[in-house]
């Protein structure tokens, strides 16, 4: 394992809230390709806002920089590789950005991620803090859960004895990977007052509070009372809105809160809260939770993650979800809540049924610009592809077979997203019969991102530009079936409209 400065460790100043940040990439591997710089609007919904991007040169190196306000947990990415960091106002950061590796599974979803390596890393940064911390927590978990076989084996042993009374006056015995995926708390507690020595010269208020919760969530699960765990890891503590550890820790300790007690127990004033939407009488049966009480703050922010988190659960009403969620992006106290509310409501609504595309910068085979919203008239099916998707090459013989059946009730609209024209000409050579509009994506990462896709290709059906499959099925999955319906829709009355979902 890697070892932090086991020497002296100097005082970290501290950084100032708001300044300018910059990375000296290197990535020859990537020549060519743009580099792109990425911060996490809020860590709740992680959604990324791009703030800074750079051609990387044939020398395979490129420089970015970005004002950032605070502790800042980034997203570095060229094309559909990734890699997370954090950073602070004043810094720069040296770092080699590698390819997968070997046999990594490669996903347009943002999935595909690597460990970027960082050059002349100051033991005192907080990337390297962060990564000495999370390499001892997971060393420790693994060893404590693999050398507790012995007690282990005896719990279970005494488990199986099905005609032995339960033993309530003997000690617990320790909880173990044999019996619950918990660790001991003792040795957790020896753990922890181990690790705090060692970093008791870092005087850091991010990593402190880093620390802390990465330390709460090690004790959570443990045979101790939710009270206790209240009481020493959320009471009187600060939300710290840019701690992933304390995110986690959070929606862990809170996560069965709206059916497990505000459903359970209260479910006719939530009903009549959702129905008004109310989003102070919401607030008003959270905080009748005895840990969520005197706190307005966390009382909001786990009402508004609940709803979240809980969205397509059958006993919420999305509309009113989806109404309370504004309420708080425009009303809320809390300028973090108004953020995170309204990333919420666009992770939660973006590209659903009912919903319009967002602009897209597009351009025909000749190279001239296209404006798609003038092409979405009545319905019409939009496919998202590439000619390197070698999947795609199937799905798009059988949107070929369905044009030649359908081709006077809808419309087909592909778009691709490899990088040149040059490409998307080539495929089309060499595949005449797929007489669909041809346009291409001229910035497809925005694109990507825009349209949130996970896979190749994604399919949508629209009526006159509004979403009404969102996704559509495959060819092969059902597609004919919805081409069928406007059929006969068109047949009926004359009227072609797409089955709205």
């Amino acid at each position: 394992m890697r070892r932090l400065l086991l020497l002296t460790l100097i005082v970290l100043p501290l950084a100032l809230y708001a300044g300018n940040f910059t990375i000296t990439l290197q990535a020859p591997a990537y020549s060519g390709q743009v580099a792109r710089l990425y911060r996490y609007d809020d860590l709740f919904t992680l959604r990324t806002v791009r703030i800074a991007e750079m051609p990387i040169g044939d020398d395979g190196t490129a420089t970015l920089n970005a004002d950032l306000q605070g502790v800042t947990k980034m997203q570095l990415r060229i094309g559909d590789v990734s890699g997370d960091l954090f950073a602070r106002p004043g810094t720069t950061l040296n770092i080699l950005f590698p390819l997968p590796a070997t046999r990594t599974a490669r996903s347009l979803g943002k999935t595909t991620r690597v460990d970027l390596e960082f050059r002349d890393l100051d033991a005192l940064d907080l990337n390297a803090l962060a990564t000495d911390l999370n390499e001892r927590v997971d060393a420790f978990i693994a060893e404590d859960l693999a050398t507790d076989q012995a007690a282990g084996m005896q719990a279970v042993g005494v488990r199986r004895s099905n005609d032995a009374p339960p033993d309530t006056t003997a000690p617990e015995r320790p909880a173990t990977l044999f019996v619950t995926p918990v660790l001991s708390q003792a040795r957790a507690d020896s753990f922890e007052l181990k690790l705090r020595r060692f970093y008791a010269e870092v005087n850091d208020p991010w990593f402190a509070h880093y620390l802390d919760n990465s330390m709460a969530g090690l004790h959570q699960g443990m045979h101790v009372s939710d009270k206790a765990t209240f009481e020493r890891w959320i009471k009187g503590r600060t939300v710290h809105y840019d701690d992933p550890e304390q995110v986690r820790f959070l929606r862990s300790f809170f996560a069965d809160l709206l059916p497990a007690f505000v459903v359970r127990y209260h479910d006719a004033a939530l009903q009549k809260a959702l129905a008004e939407r109310n989003t102070d009488s919401l607030k008003a049966i959270f905080s009748k939770h005895d840990f969520l009480r005197d706190n307005d703050r966390l009382c909001e922010l786990m009402a508004m993650d609940q709803l979240y988190l809980q969205y397509h659960a059958k006993y919420l009403d999305r509309p009113a979800v989806k109404e309370l969620l504004t309420k708080w992006s425009t009303g809320s106290a809390y300028p973090e809540h108004r953020r995170m509310a309204a990333n919420m409501l666009w992770d939660r609504t973006a590209m659903q049924p009912g919903s319009q595309l967002p602009a897209m910068l597009l351009e025909n085979e000749r190279g001239q610009r296209v404006d798609l919203d003038s092409l979405l008239n009545g319905p019409v099916c939009l496919v998202i592809t590439a000619s390197w998707c070698t999947y795609c090459e199937l799905e798009l013989a059988g949107l070929e077979q369905l044009q030649q059946t359908y081709k006077d009730h809808v419309r087909i609209i592909a778009i691709s997203l490899d990088s040149t024209l040059t490409a998307l000409r080539a495929y089309r050579k060499a595949h005449p019969g797929q007489e669909f509009l041809w346009l291409h994506a001229q910035a497809e990462q925005q694109l990507r991102e825009d349209l949130r896709l996970r896979s190749l290709p994604t399919f949508y059906m629209l009526n006159d530009g509004v979403l009404a499959h969102s996704p559509a099925p495959l060819p092969s999955k059902g597609l004919g079936a919805v081409f069928q319906q406007v059929q006969v829709a068109n047949e009926r009355d004359g009227r072609i409209k797409v089955w709205d979902d």
